[in-house]
């Protein structure tokens, strides 16, 4: 990807968050941008995609009146 897309991307998350920075601020967020997507991307495992993460927790077995 480019600086450009990095920056729109950055610009469409900020939006969507309802976040005003300034540019200095912006300007550090485009930058990692990509260091923060890959760390995240590699939490992903596909060979865990139909292995539930966690515990469910069902209310109805504690308050039956739900």
């Amino acid at each position: 990807m480019t600086a450009a897309t990095y920056e729109e991307i950055v610009t469409a998350l900020l939006s969507a968050a309802g976040l005003t920075v300034s540019a200095e601020e912006k300007a550090v967020f485009v930058s990692d941008y990509p260091l923060l997507r890959d760390d995240a991307d590699a939490l992903y495992l596909p060979e865990l995609e139909f292995i539930e993460p966690a515990n469910k927790f069902d209310p109805t077995l504690y308050y039956p009146s739900l």
